[in-house]
C-alpha cells in the first residue's frame, strides 16, 4: 500500500535519506523546511505519517507534535521523530507523545520503511477503531490517546464514588490492568503498534464492563477500571471476563497478528470507611504485582 508522508530535518543528508528509502516503496514525499512549514503542509497536504527531525528552525520538532496532537485534523497522525543523538532521543521518550516513536541515527533505511509500513496499518485501524467515538466536550477529562479518562479525572471520581459508598454503605471495588511485555511489544515491532495496542485494549475493556464502570489510563500500560455497587464475587467475574477477552483477541490485523495478554489486580471495599475506599488503588496494585510475578495472563484479588 502506497502512502504519503511528510519529512523535515536540518540535515540535508537525512532528508534525503529518508526521502529514497520512502520513494523506493512508491511512497509519495513531501519535504518541508521547517517547523512552522512542517504544520502547515501537515494540514494542507494530508500525510499519513510525518518524519521529523528534533531540533529545526522556526519551531523545534516537539512543538512541531504538540500542535499536530491539539488539531483535530492531525491528532491522530503517526510522528516518527529522527534523532541526531541519545540526547535527543531522551527529549522525545520525556515529552510522552502519544501515537510517536524515535529513530536514532545513523538510520538503518530498512527500518526507515518498516515504520512507514507501520504507520500506515497503525493510523487505518486507530481511525477504525475511534470513528464516531470522540465527544469534544469529554477531551479536556480524556486520554488523548485511547479516549479512555485520565488518570487526575479517574482520581477525582474515585473520591466521589468512595464517599457515595460509605454515605449509602454499598461496595466500591477496582480493577488495575497491565498490558504484558508491552515494552517488548514496543522495540520489536514499533511503538505505533504498540499504541493500536492500547487503543483496542480499551475497546475490549469498554465491552467487558458496565455502563456504570469507569475505565481511565493510569500510566503507559496500565488501565484502572473504577467499579462502584460491585462486591469481590462481581469483580473478579469482572477480571476473568477481561483476561480472557484480551487473550481471546486477535490485535493488529492483516501482516501481523499479535498474541497480547493482560495481568489483572483487583481490589474491593464494603463500603464502611473511606480510609479503606481511597486506599483501593495501592491495594489494587499491589494485587497487580502479584499477577506479574506469578506468570502475567491472569488475575489477583487483593
Amino acid at each position: 500500500m502506497a502512502g504519503k508522508f511528510l519529512v523535515a530535518s536540518f540535515n540535508t543528508y537525512t532528508v534525503r535519506a529518508v526521502q529514497i528509502a520512502l520513494e523506493e516503496e512508491q511512497h509519495t514525499v513531501v519535504v518541508a523546511q521547517d517547523g512552522l512549514e512542517a504544520v502547515d503542509l501537515s494540514l494542507d497536504k494530508h500525510p499519513h505519517a510525518v518524519f521529523i527531525g528534533v531540533s529545526l528552525p522556526g519551531l523545534e520538532g516537539l512543538d512541531v507534535a504538540r500542535a499536530l496532537r491539539a488539531l483535530d485534523p492531525t491528532e491522530h497522525m503517526p510522528i516518527v521523530f529522527l534523532a541526531e543523538n541519545a540526547d535527543e532521543a531522551k527529549r522525545v521518550h520525556d515529552a510522552k507523545l502519544p501515537l510517536t516513536e524515535t529513530l536514532t541515527a545513523p538510520y538503518d533505511l530498512v527500518d526507515i520503511k518498516a515504520r512507514a509500513d507501520a504507520a500506515l496499518r497503525a493510523v487505518d485501524r486507530i481511525s477504525e477503531l475511534r470513528t464516531g467515538s470522540g465527544d469534544p466536550m469529554a477531551f479536556a477529562i480524556s486520554d488523548p490517546l485511547t479516549r479512555a479518562y485520565n488518570r487526575r479525572y479517574m482520581l477525582h471520581r474515585l473520591a466521589y464514588e468512595a464517599t457515595r459508598s460509605v454515605r449509602y454503605k454499598t461496595p466500591l471495588a477496582i480493577m488495575v490492568v497491565d498490558v504484558d511485555n508491552l515494552a517488548d511489544i514496543n522495540h520489536k515491532h514499533g511503538i505505533l503498534h504498540g499504541d493500536a495496542i492500547l487503543v483496542e485494549v480499551v475497546q475490549l475493556l469498554k465491552m467487558c464492563c458496565r455502563g456504570t464502570d469507569l475505565i481511565g489510563r493510569c500510566d503507559t500500560q496500565d488501565f484502572l477500571v473504577l467499579m462502584p455497587h460491585t462486591d469481590p464475587e462481581g469483580a473478579q467475574i469482572l477480571a476473568d471476563r477481561v483476561v480472557r477477552a484480551v487473550a481471546d483477541h486477535h490485535f493488529i490485523t492483516e501482516k501481523l497478528d499479535l498474541h497480547v495478554t493482560v495481568s489483572v489486580g483487583v481490589a474491593c471495599a464494603p463500603g464502611g470507611d473511606l480510609t479503606e475506599n481511597l486506599a483501593l488503588i495501592g491495594r489494587a496494585e499491589a494485587a497487580l504485582d502479584r499477577a506479574k510475578q506469578g506468570g502475567k495472563n491472569k488475575m489477583e484479588m487483593a
